[in-house]
């Protein structure tokens, strides 16, 4: 059997590299959008570095152009102003790193509750992150909820639960380990906990709120974007889940390797783990907790309807 401490590691290593990889492409994007091709690329590198812009009267000494000719600025320049994106985007957050941490909880125990739970009973009681997030929306962001839409939490819960309880003796998995029922039970509401905070403070993060009526306060950064948060999160959370795997599974690991108990269907399940993370953080960023959980509730139910065809 795998290593559920070495799935978290590979789960955060996809997201780090998929991150990486769209700030990469977003940079070459927006270079590629400010000037015609590389013409206009050096174009805004050589005005950078001359500190004037890249619009003028039409007319240029030829010493300066001699000057820039010689300094061959292309690759420095471009190298600087990379440099500088990132800087802009990977504001470095200690925030990230303790919810970095939280988040590895939440896996290792969802990874606990599987392994000690059928598929059904895991999907019912983790339903009731629905409700644990919406009570951290409200004591963190102070949102104000009216009684109908308390109401509809706890409705939407109940009915996502019962759309899965109907199929639990039809869908009971069969394990070839030893399940304890109530480690899977404390360890599923554990996840519905930390899932909750966790989306709720990745939120506030995301969206923080910036005191306008105050004019000594120095202006703003820049919003990085949710994949540079996503970057940073990932950072710390490999971190975390590795110092977590050799801890807790070292000597496992030393002795039979890092991907012991590795099927390609253990990999579709870390891939889509990973992939459903940054679809998430990105539902936070442009929407909220709350409606994702509808969202999440509303996938659930769909797909209950289509199987049923």
């Amino acid at each position: 059997m795998y290593l559920s401490s070495t799935a978290v590691c590979c789960d955060e290593a996809m997201k780090l590299v998929t991150c990486l990889c769209i700030l990469a492409l977003s940079y070459l994007f927006q270079k590629r959008k400010e000037g015609d091709g590389g013409g206009g690329y050096n174009k805004l590198s050589m005005s950078e570095a001359n500190g004037t812009s890249c619009v003028s009267d039409g007319t240029t000494d030829e010493e300066d152009i001699d000057k820039n000719t010689d300094m061959n600025v292309k690759y420095p320049i471009s190298h600087e102003s990379f440099r500088s994106y990132l800087s802009d985007q990977l504001q470095f957050d200690f925030r990230m790193a303790g919810l970095a941490a939280l988040y590895c909880v939440q896996k290792n125990l969802l990874y606990l509750a599987i392994s000690n739970l059928d598929a059904a009973v895991f999907q019912v009681t983790y339903q009731t992150k629905v409700l644990t997030t919406a009570v951290f929306s409200v004591l963190l962001l102070k949102r104000k909820l009216s009684n109908q839409q308390v109401v509809a939490l706890v409705l939407l819960t109940l009915g996502v639960a019962l759309v899965q309880l109907d199929k639990v003796e039809e869908n009971a998995s069969k394990s070839y380990q030893e399940q304890r029922k109530w480690v899977g039970v404390v360890a599923v509401l554990g996840a519905c906990c930390t899932s909750g905070f966790g989306g709720v403070y990745f939120e506030l993060v995301l969206k923080p709120h910036t005191n306008l009526e105050d004019e000594t306060s120095p202006p703003p950064r820049p919003t990085p974007s949710v994949w540079a948060k996503n970057v940073q999160l990932s950072t710390f959370g490999l971190i975390i889940a590795l110092a977590t795997a050799f801890a807790k599974d070292g000597s496992a690991i030393l002795s039979n390797g890092f991907f012991q108990g590795y099927t390609p269907v253990v990999v579709t399940v870390i891939t889509l783990q990973a992939g459903g993370g940054l679809v998430v953080a990105a539902i936070i960023k442009y929407a909220d907790n709350i409606l994702k959980s509808f969202a999440t509730a509303m996938s659930i139910v769909s797909s209950t309807l289509i199987s049923a065809w």
